[in-house]
């Protein structure tokens, strides 16, 4: 029998979740649909056919016998719900109550303690209110998953009786030695040593920190390299004397820039625990060693199975600084090329591979799932009853507001560039021209000593044609002259 089909449920921001559900709809072999959902906008999208349909929210509230229809057409025979917040949790109890689908939860963050606790300062004690909700909804799936066990074990403790499963999130094989070029803004200026920071780093992630940083690092031969964009700088450039953002990146494209920028340390200034790390994973696979707070997963992960150093508890950008110092020093020479060797060689207990967590997952998928129907057309009346009709104001509101932000800064990150290549041609040509002018008068001067030396070989010669006695009397002059 064909497997049945998974339907994820995520929200519509990126990071690792998007990576990790992407990851399951390509490597997981069966069908699979994501249902991306927000406050004000929801979007069917269809994988494996590339395709992506804007629903109305109001229209799938009134027409729940469709969607009951479309699930049933596209064969979904479980629910795998990827974020907590509440519009998310609220269409996957209602999806789950119309069609008896059974839920999988994955747990990727600590959000189901408190909805703010992914701001810095929050903590991760729970919200009372919350984690009712969160703890009836958790309870009612099938299964919990988390990715390490620092989530699970914060789950287990917080919500009484819940048992939860530590999936890791897979990586891919290690990826060969391609290569590519730092941007040429930073390949201008040079550091004894560099640090990289991975990702899309806002305040939890400790963007506040990194600046702060850039400020205590000045004077030490030590630049730090934001291989991603902040949230007060997308674009390419300098964000300060010692920090760069190179931009956007493709995930299989970090151990290659790790290495054309001379990346020999990973930092992670996060202000809010983690609950796995892809980015812990790409670097370690890059042979690169990691500096992480004490806190959460990385810490954990660190702890397990070595690969780099842990801060002290609650660490800022002076401690950060200290230890950067410290492990660049001539002191710490030794320890950093010692656990670079180490990790030199793979271990896919320290980075776990994608191959296992698909095969998991797909087990999960297997023991919980059941065959609704047959396969689903995106053409069907059904599917069309539920379409937006637009994506204006009311549709898509906050997530085409950041979009728009995102691209008046690349705009203004690439007509920047574009000014600073101008000038820079600029003195190539003035510096070209003065070059030209120098070699000119260089010409000159070797011409007029070229007829200078042919007028005293003629010299010469009309001389050595003199009678012995002459040469002699005029060679006594001109020493009498000299003297």
């Amino acid at each position: 029998m064909e497997p049945c089909a998974v339907l994820h449920i995520a929200s519509m921001h990126g990071g690792g979740v998007d990576r990790h559900v992407r990851d399951i709809a390509r490597n997981v072999p069966r069908p699979h649909l994501v249902w991306h959902v927000a406050e004000r906008a929801e979007v069917l999208e269809l994988p494996a056919g590339r395709r992506s349909l804007a629903l109305d929210p109001a229209a799938v509230e009134r027409h729940g016998e469709a969607v009951d229809r479309v699930l049933r057409h596209a064969r979904v025979g479980v629910l795998h719900v990827h974020a907590i917040a509440r519009a998310a949790r609220r269409r996957a109890a209602q999806l789950a109550g119309r069609t008896g689908l059974p839920t999988v939860v994955t747990l990727h963050d600590v959000l189901f303690l408190r909805p703010d606790a992914l701001q810095p300062g929050a903590g991760i004690e729970p919200d009372s209110a919350w984690l009712a909700e969160t703890s009836q909804f958790l309870r009612a799936a099938a299964a919990v998953l988390a990715p390490s066990e620092f989530v699970a074990d914060l789950a287990r403790r917080h919500v009484p009786g819940l048992e939860v499963a530590v999936v890791p999130n897979g990586s891919p094989p290690r990826r060969g030695a391609a290569r590519l070029a730092p941007r040429p803004a930073f390949a201008a200026r040079r550091f004894g040593h560099v640090a990289a920071v991975l990702g899309a780093i806002g305040p939890h992630k400790g963007s506040a920190v990194l600046e702060e940083l850039d400020t205590l690092l000045r004077g030490a031969d030590i630049a730090v390299v934001v291989i991603g964009y902040l949230d007060s700088q997308v674009p390419p450039g300098w964000h300060g004397e010692r920090l760069y953002v190179h931009g956007a990146y493709r995930d299989e494209d970090v151990p290659a820039l790790l290495r054309a920028y001379g990346v020999r340390l990973a930092l992670f200034p996060n202000r809010v625990p983690e609950s796995f790390s892809y980015a812990l994973s790409d670097a370690w696979d890059a042979g690169v060693p990691a500096l992480v707070p004490a806190e959460g997963a990385l810490a954990e992960r660190v702890r397990r199975h070595g690969g780099g150093w842990i801060l002290p508890p609650g660490a800022g950008a002076r401690e950060i600084a200290a230890a950067l110092a410290q492990r660049f020093g001539p002191e710490g020479a030794a320890e950093l090329a010692r656990v670079e060797s180490d990790l030199g060689r793979a271990d896919d207990a320290r980075v776990p591979r994608l191959d296992a967590m698909t095969r998991s997952l797909d087990a999960l998928y297997a023991r919980f799932g059941i065959d609704p129907g047959a396969p689903l057309d995106a053409q069907a009346p059904e599917v069309q009853a539920l379409l937006a009709t637009n994506l204006d104001g009311a549709l898509f509101r906050e997530e085409l507001a950041r979009a728009a932000d995102e691209l008046a800064q690349l705009r203004a990150g690439l007509e920047a560039e574009r000014e600073q290549a101008r000038a820079w041609i600029a003195k190539l040509e003035k510096d070209v021209a003065s070059l030209q002018s120098e070699l000119g008068r260089e010409v000159e001067a070797r011409r007029a000593f070229a007829q200078e030396n042919a007028l005293l070989r003629d010299s010469k010669e009309a001389f050595d044609r003199l009678p012995a006695m002459l040469r002699r009397v005029l060679l006594k002059k001109i020493r009498d002259a000299r003297g």
